[in-house]
Parts: C-alpha cells; structure tokens; sequence
C-alpha cells in the first residue's frame, strides 16, 4: 500500500483523481497488465485449433507448403473423431534437424524429446538416423513394434528395424503417402512411419483413446484408407 501525504481529497472529485493516479498508478498499471494477458491468454486458448490427432515429423530434409497441406487433406478423412466434435482434423507438425548446426540441433532434439515424453503426440515420421537415436535398443524403443498396430503381411515391405523387430515402415510401402507422393512429387524414402509407446495406466482417458486413434489411423496409413 502507497504511504499518503496530506489530506485526501472528496472521493471522484478532480482533485481525488489527480490524488489517487499520484499514489497508486503503480498498482493499476501491473492491474490492467495482468487483466490484459489473462484475457489474451483466454482468447487464444479459446479460439487456438483443435485437432484429433497430430503427426510430428523429425530429419533433415522438410516438407514443402504443398506437401503439408497435402498430407493434412489426405489423412484427415482417415481419423478417428477423438474429440467428438463431429470434425475429422490432423495436425501436421515438423522438427527439422540441420546436421551443421549442432546448437540448434540440440535445441531441436529437446523439442523432440518434450514431444515423446509430455505431449499428446502419437504417430511420428522420421528419418532412419533420427530413429536410431530414439531406439538405440528394441528394449529401449520410445516406439511400439509394427506389429501391436499393423496386422497385415509387411515381410516385402521396407523396415526400420532394431535388434530383429520391426518398429517402423518406410513411407514408400504406405499406399497413403503414396498417392500424396504422386501429388507432390515428393521422394519419401528414408522416413519412415512410427507409434509412439503406449500412455501409463494412470494417465487420463483422453490420452488412451488418442493413442488407440493413433494406432488405427497409422494402420489406414498403410493400407490407404
């Protein structure tokens, strides 16, 4: 509280008003700051995009506007209504990895480990040395086995695999990234496509059934619809 000086002018005269913006203009500018940045905050949670599911890819090359854009309108029909606002919607998010600036690979590593750990982010696209961070061991995968999610026959097809399991399936061999490569003319060799490990017992049922979303839609992804 301001310490005051004086006698304090009739409450909303001219002379309370110069009064009170002489001793407390402090409190109300960090009041109105405050009041300003929850109403921001608020709007923007309140208007920001919902989505079903995102897929989060991670390398060194990047995909193009066209290729985005394509990727969200080919896989959107394909998943599951999670949040059950009668709208099927992916989001499409990219960790692009420059080998020459080890900074801000760093940086960008951490970001991708935030996403495994905290996020609820279940389909992940990667290049192959990316993956070998990230599964240096099949006990130590950050990934489920192809096979807990992909039930058809994947011995043609091309692999990531570790210590004799598969945990990923290149996206040359996933008919949905192949006609989105035939639309794009985009070279998807040496990514491939992969499911992040299963939420704890004890995490909330949002959790759960997006990952089971994650799972049915990265096997559509396969298929191709």
């Amino acid at each position: 509280m301001a310490e005051k000086y004086g006698t304090v002018p009739p409450k909303f005269t001219s002379a309370w008003w110069e009064y009170f913006w002489m001793y407390y203009k402090t409190y109300v500018i960090i009041a109105v700051f405050v009041i300003i940045t929850a109403a921001v905050t608020i709007y923007q949670i309140a208007t920001a995009p919902k989505y079903d599911l995102t897929i989060t890819y991670a390398g060194n090359s990047a995909f193009t506007e066209e290729m985005h854009d394509e990727v969200i309108s080919t896989l959107s029909p394909m998943c599951k209504d999670v949040d059950g606002n009668k709208k099927k919607s992916i989001n499409f998010t990219q960790i692009n990895l420059k080998t020459e600036d080890a900074s801000y690979n760093a940086s960008m590593h951490s970001k991708l480990m935030l996403s495994l750990s905290e996020q609820d982010v279940y389909i992940y696209i990667l290049q192959s040395k990316v993956a070998d961070t990230y599964i240096p061991t099949k006990d130590e995968s950050n990934f489920i086995p192809v096979s807990d999610w992909f039930q058809g026959d994947i011995s043609q097809m091309e692999k990531y695999e570790k210590d004799g399991v598969a945990f990923g399936i290149e996206l040359t061999d996933c008919k949905a990234f192949q006609k989105i490569a035939e639309k794009t003319g985009a070279d998807f060799s040496g990514n491939y496509l992969f499911v992040r490990y299963y939420p704890r017992h004890d995490q909330v049922k949002k959790q759960q059934n997006g990952h089971i979303a994650a799972m049915e839609l990265a096997e559509k992804i396969v298929i191709g619809k």
